[in-house]
């Protein structure tokens, strides 16, 4: 693994948080560049935005008087009235008798301070679970919002994390239909076993078998996609108030899918070389966590590949404290090098380890097919209870991928989207290397569909989103991914949707929206000594 560093200014924290009674030092936010064609009130009212949608200042937080911040800022009280009149037509401040010109409560603020949300539905709702529990609350809603917006044809999505419209295999399907659907109508339209058809079943475990997992088809469980893997075990395994250790940061669908059922989550932090087994060894010997969740190979978001040494520790582990392990490898096939990971199932002698994989990354998602390796007696309890939910899971989807993997055509296919993506992650690199303003620091993975980005302190991860939405691209902050609060500095950029067009484009759209973040709140000395990109 190898990690592409960009050396960091040093900077002082843009933000301070001011108590409501006490009235903001508004000054100390704003740069005016006197020589520049955008009036100085538009300047103003443009970095008091910024400050105010960031969250920094909150409802009832007071600002200077027209008169005070003029004087400050050296600019007639005219040029403070227009801005601030600016500003109130947007909703975001108001002024009170007696209290002065305040922040109002801002689209972004009710997103982070669910608190003070006040729900006026018909009372027999409030019996029901809480959306929030079920999604992650508000940072789940704006990450919906970013999803819609990819879908626009006038927005970027750098989002995204599936194959793009060239790699969806429509005419390799096409051609297994027309070849095979007559013969096969009974597998592929009929009803077929809760565990999934025994041809696909035999076919991936033949499949595993050559990536070194020794398994038979009794050991393999078909399902509609990771996230019911995850929901089904989940189920099976927890009651609310059980504890689940995960990665930090981790893929948000286990984060909801877990706090959904009540579990508490325990994060145990990443490095480039994985979990930090020496964290969690210390924390197994103080709790008793009921499942221990992990993407040791291409993480989402990070890209990491956990080393081989903490893989057997993690084993060791699991079997000292009688701990299973949920492994997670939706890219452990798209890599870019020769050496290719083996899943850590591959080393899992005792039947610690239940694999999920799907082939939503490596064929399509449309077919909704995904799979659980697991001992032969969880695979049987597990049928019964996911035959509660799903009891048939879609035959067409199984069909098709059991007739490539007999038709031995998914390797090939594999090759060529392993090539696409290698290229477009390269291109991602050298565009934010060309357009970037400022020094990031990016781990650059020898696999999977992502990017994950550490901005410098002069740029927040929500800032830059808000602006770069203004630009019509988008990605994903790294807050969701975060059980501890962390991630205001992440962002994951995904390479694998994306044209090769709409990525330089989409990279040169953010570089855009760094350049206005530094403008309002970088001096310009400052700016001048940040080096742009050296490569470590």
């Amino acid at each position: 693994m190898r990690e592409k560093t960009i050396r960091k200014a040093k900077h002082p924290p843009l933000y301070q948080s001011t108590p409501r009674s006490v009235v903001v030092p508004l000054h100390t936010y704003i740069h005016l560049e006197r020589s520049s064609s955008v009036p100085l009130y538009k300047q103003i009212s443009d970095q008091i935005r910024e400050v105010i949608l960031s969250g920094e200042l909150g409802e009832g937080s007071r600002l200077p008087t027209e008169r005070a911040l003029a004087q400050e800022l050296n600019v007639n009280r005219t040029t403070i009235m227009n801005a601030y009149n600016e500003l109130a037509a947007e909703g975001l401040i108001e002024g009170h008798v007696g209290r002065g010109t305040v922040v109002k409560r801002t689209y972004f603020q009710a997103f982070e301070d669910e608190e003070a949300f006040v729900d006026d539905s018909p009372s027999w709702l409030f019996g029901l679970s809480s959306m929030d529990d079920l999604s992650e609350g508000p940072q789940a809603r704006v990450l919906s919002d970013i999803a819609s917006m990819g879908e626009r044809e006038n927005i970027i999505s750098l989002a995204s994390a599936t194959p793009p419209p060239d790699m969806l295999p429509a005419e390799l399907i096409q051609s297994i239909m027309s070849q095979r659907l007559a013969e096969g109508r009974q597998s592929a339209l009929g009803y077929c076993p809760v565990e999934g058809l025994q041809s696909l079943r035999r076919a991936l475990a033949s499949h595993m078998r050559k990536r070194g997992v020794p398994v038979d088809f009794q050991h393999i469980l078909v399902l509609s996609g990771s996230t019911q893997g995850i929901g089904l075990i989940g189920r099976f395994l927890l009651h609310p108030g059980d504890e689940v250790v995960v990665e930090v940061p981790t893929y948000l669908g286990a984060i909801q899918t877990f706090r959904a059922l009540g579990a508490r989550i325990i994060g145990i932090p990443v490095d480039k070389d994985g979990m930090r087994v020496d964290l969690l060894e210390a924390m197994l010997a103080r709790r008793k966590p009921r499942l221990i969740y992990v993407l040791p190979t291409f993480q989402n978001p990070t890209g990491v590949v956990m080393s081989l040494e903490r893989r057997k520790r993690l084993l060791a582990l699991a079997r000292r404290y009688q701990v299973p392990i949920l492994e997670d490898d939706p890219y452990g096939e798209i890599y870019f090098e020769n050496d290719v990971p083996q899943p850590l199932k591959a080393l899992d002698t005792r039947g610690h380890v239940l694999y999920l994989s799907t082939c939503s990354k490596i064929l399509a998602p449309g077919l909704r097919v995904a799979w659980l390796a697991a001992a032969e007696p969880l695979i049987e309890m597990l049928s019964l209870h996911k035959q509660v939910f799903d009891l048939n899971t879609n035959a067409l989807g199984q069909w098709l991928v059991s007739e490539m993997l007999r038709q031995n055509v998914l390797s090939k296919h594999l090759e060529t989207a392993r090539a696409l993506y290698h290229h477009k992650r390269d291109l991602m690199l050298d565009a934010i290397k060309r357009y970037w303003p400022v020094p990031v620091r990016i781990h650059v993975p020898d696999g999977g569909f992502h990017l994950w980005c550490h901005l410098p302190g002069c740029i927040r991860a929500r800032a830059l989103l808000r602006e770069s939405i203004q630009e019509q691209v988008t990605f994903v902050l790294g807050e969701p991914f975060h059980v501890d609060g962390g991630g205001h500095q992440h962002i994951r950029l995904s390479f694998a949707s994306a044209s090769e067009d709409e990525i330089v484009e989409g990279i040169r759209r953010i570089g855009l929206a760094m350049q206005r973040i530094l403008a309002r709140h970088v001096p310009r000395e400052e700016q001048e000594r940040i080096e742009r990109f050296p490569v470590v």
